[in-house]
């Protein structure tokens, strides 16, 4: 990291300290900054209407008649839609927050690329439903897409109450979604259907691109033209549309999770598109504590790249990739001694592996720039690292997601108020609203 980079950070820090509501044995700023530089120096070289229900239509492999409607990309505005209260509100960076919603009970939000729909999922408890539902950013109306009985007559229920949406995201560029869905139970556990739903978020037509279990865990590639499908047991690829499946391109065994849920491994494309990198754990996580990073290729055999010694799967199976996002390093925990790990970054390329910190920590993810990255050293205190630097405290709380580079947004939680932020290195963190209530979650663009 150049020091003129480090210099930011130090000021992102000071701004961060200076908003919060610290201890009185904490020492001044100015200790804590001089300290930091001093070890910075030390480590530095060289010094449709609501209610309605719009028709299905069923058969896989095939997609609407009418293209979906397209959005154009690169507003410039940062735009956020986002959960406060069981509703969905809306910012832009320097405005004001509205909110959107009044139905309540939301749970989950995307939003659409040029920042015009946002789609959420409505989850009632008692009696318990799962609706998805979108609403305009402009026009605050607010429309249902399925509904519970439509959810339901999917597929046959068998032994399960419901059907609901599982993992629901945007196409870049347009206003069509995907989705796929999982099976609704009594008890606890996670059953995935792994089929591939098309929507048009405007008109409510979906397709079923891909029956169950041909497709899985999906992940749009950059040029948005292609799907990695991830299953508990192999990851294969298909066209946008769903056509062109190509199935089995890496197998493995399936991971023992020790519960009711199926391990889904996280691929990170390429920034071409024309491979995935894939980190896969051991088959018994309490008898084989090792992986192996993968680069699968869309056109041609599978090639391991990397095994890993000392990997625990039950700290290394979170939601954020621990490879960064130019495929050039793998980050990840390896136990030292009970609830103590070492954050080890390994170069993909066989060079030797570095511990950059040990303590009670959790991976939080990469940089965009893949130099730095952020993990927790206690709960919620989140420290922004990179190899050959100390870290540094960047805010007490979680949801962090790095909107670029030099901006990231993050879920304060120092105190009974949670406040959404929003750094712009090397401006000072900003206060985008206060959220209510326990469910968060947000989604934004640019």
């Amino acid at each position: 990291m150049r020091k003129s980079t480090v210099t930011v950070l130090v000021i992102l820090l000071v701004f961060i300290l200076a908003g919060c509501n610290m201890p009185s044995d904490t020492p001044d700023l100015s200790t804590l900054v001089a300290a930091t530089l001093a070890a910075l120096d030390a480590g530095s070289p060289g010094g449709s209407p609501a209610g309605s229900t719009p028709e299905m239509t069923v058969e896989p492999g095939v997609v609407p008649t009418s293209p979906p409607s397209t959005a154009v990309l690169g507003l410039g505005v940062l735009s956020i839609a986002y959960i406060n209260g069981g509703e969905v509100w809306f910012v832009e960076e320097g405005g004001t927050p509205i909110q959107l919603t009044s139905s309540g009970d939301v749970e989950n939000v995307v939003l659409s690329t040029d920042g015009q729909l946002a789609v959420f999922v409505r989850h009632v408890f008692s009696p318990e439903l799962f609706e998805l539902r979108v609403v305009g950013i402009t026009s605050m109306t607010e429309s249902l897409l399925i509904s519970q009985p439509d959810f339901d007559g999917l597929y046959p229920l068998g032994g399960a109450l419901h059907h609901a949406p599982y993992q629901v995201e945007f196409i870049p560029g347009t206003h069509t979604l995907l989705m796929n869905t999982r099976e609704i139970y009594e008890g606890p556990g996670l059953a995935q259907n792994n089929e591939l739903w098309s929507i048009d978020a405007d008109t409510g037509i979906r397709t079923l691109l891909l029956d169950r279990g041909l497709g899985g865990d999906f992940f749009i590639s950059p040029g948005a033209d292609r799907l990695a499908l991830v299953l508990p047991t192999s990851i294969g690829f298909a066209n946008i549309d769903g056509t062109g499946r190509s199935p089995e391109h890496l197998t493995f065994p399936s991971v023992i999770t020790y519960s009711e849920y199926g391990y889904y491994p996280i691929p990170v494309w390429s920034s071409d598109g024309s491979a995935i990198d894939v980190v896969i754990p051991g088959e018994d996580p309490f008898v084989d504590f090792t992986a192996r990073v993968w680069q699968v290729p869309v056109s041609g055999a599978a090639v391991p790249l990397l095994d890993l010694t000392g990997f625990g799967y039950f700290r290394n199976s979170g939601k954020s990739p621990m490879l960064a996002p130019d495929l050039s390093k793998v980050a990840f925990l390896r136990e030292t001694a009970p609830n103590i790990f070492d954050l080890i970054v390994a170069p993909l390329d066989g060079s030797p592996e570095s511990v950059y910190a040990t303590g009670d920590l959790a991976w939080q993810g990469w940089n965009p720039d893949s130099t730095q990255f952020v993990f927790t050293n206690e709960p919620l205190n989140l420290m922004l690292g990179s190899v050959g630097l100390p870290p540094l405290g960047v805010g007490f709380g979680s949801w962090l997601r790095w909107v670029d580079a030099d901006t990231f947004l993050y879920l304060d939680q120092l105190t009974a108020i949670h406040r959404f932020g929003l750094v712009n290195l090397p401006s000072p963190a900003s206060e985008l609203d206060v959220i209510a209530g326990s469910l968060f979650d947000y989604d934004f663009t640019r």
